[in-house]
């Protein structure tokens, strides 16, 4: 590296990867024009197919390379780089995210005003739609997703003040692993889809911060290779199938028992409309797998369970909030679908209301 990229304080950056070849030229060099700290790369790499290990190695020969042996999804990929990482500060980038000026300064300044925070998170601006906002950061909801904030807003009408979250998209953000205890990783029983919510979630349920900083901006492109909506113009098996088994991995692991108890009417709905709107659109097969893959991994996600439920400070009401499911819209067609949707938004409604959760 050289020394014009080291400060004080340097970062490390680590680029997560699988099969982006046709991102990574673009993503590396915004990365290098645009955060002046970085000290060092790294380039994750999870058992790529497409030629992504060779290209790095010939457009940035000083790239450190780390090679994992197959695909388990982000999570893996992203203990391996806060594992491998020179330095505590760590920027952390999906493959198809190419920095904006000035990104990396005002995340680090937000770690720097914000004591108590493990990570900063950048908003997302869509690369083939640039004055349009994809994210700013997420919420989690109740019923065991995230809600994104500040969603296809255009960029002129989001506030571009830092402020603390629990949690968002994992797309790009500044990790201060000093901050981050033992055994705060990303849960590696989660393969793809709200991997990165989990986290978030349960990181705030320790007791630890996150901070959003609106002003850090990053161009995302088309998401993860033959998997993303995006990029395959699809609703794909891994997809459908892995965000049912992980919300409820997440739903089992992180919530009280009380919790579920509380909202026990809305919970039975959703997954009744969720088994529905499988059967109609065909990807039954896809439910089942989830519940055999839930069923097989009960000892497991018990034990992960324990191990988590005795180390939380804050209670479920004091981070979940209520308001619509947060559906794709793609997702919702027809007129019996849409009565679904209703359905559960009125009776999630009046379950929050009762509960007595925040507004």
């Amino acid at each position: 590296m050289s020394s014009e990229l080291s400060r004080d304080r340097p970062l490390s950056a680590a680029i997560i990867n699988y099969n982006g070849r046709r991102y990574l030229e673009n993503t590396v060099s915004a990365l290098v024009a645009r955060a002046p700290a970085v000290g060092e790369v790294l380039v994750v790499d999870s058992g790529s197919s497409d030629g992504s290990a060779e290209l790095v190695e010939r457009i940035f020969p000083e790239a450190r390379l780390v090679s994992l042996e197959d695909n388990r999804g982000p999570g893996p990929a992203r203990n391996a780089a806060i594992a491998e990482a020179t330095y505590d500060r760590i920027l952390l980038l999906d493959n198809d995210v190419a920095l904006q000026p000035g990104c990396s300064e005002h995340l680090t300044q937000a770690l720097d005003d914000y004591p108590g925070a493990v990570a900063a998170f950048a908003a997302m601006r869509y690369a083939n739609a640039t004055e349009t906002v994809q994210f700013v950061a997420g919420e989690p909801h109740f019923l065991g997703t995230m809600r994104l904030l500040g969603a296809d807003m255009p960029v002129t009408g989001i506030s571009l003040d830092p402020f603390l979250v629990a949690s968002a998209p994992t797309s790009c953000f500044l990790l201060d692993r000093s901050r981050l205890p033992d055994g705060c990783g990303f849960d590696e029983g989660f393969t793809f889809y709200l991997e990165d919510h989990e986290w978030c979630l349960r990181t705030v349920l320790k007791g630890m911060d996150l901070v959003a900083h609106p002003a850090a901006q990053c161009l995302h492109g088309e998401g993860t290779v033959g998997i993303s909506v995006r990029e395959t113009g699809e609703f794909t098996a891994v997809r459908v199938r892995q965000t049912i088994l992980n919300r409820w991995q997440i739903l089992l692991k992180l919530y009280q028992f009380r919790t579920l108890l509380r909202f026990a009417p809305t919970l039975l709905l959703f997954e009744a409309v969720q088994l529905a709107g499988a059967a109609k659109k065909g990807w039954l097969s896809h439910w089942c797998w989830a519940v055999s893959a839930l069923i097989k991994g009960l000892p497991d996600l018990a034990r992960r369970r324990r191990a988590f439920q005795r180390c939380r400070t804050r209670q479920d009401l004091d981070v979940l909030r209520g308001g619509p499911f947060p559906y794709n819209s793609t997702i919702v067609s027809g007129r019996v679908e849409e009565m679904g949707r209703k359905a559960l938004d009125g009776l999630a409604a009046l379950n929050w209301c009762l509960v007595g959760g925040p507004e």
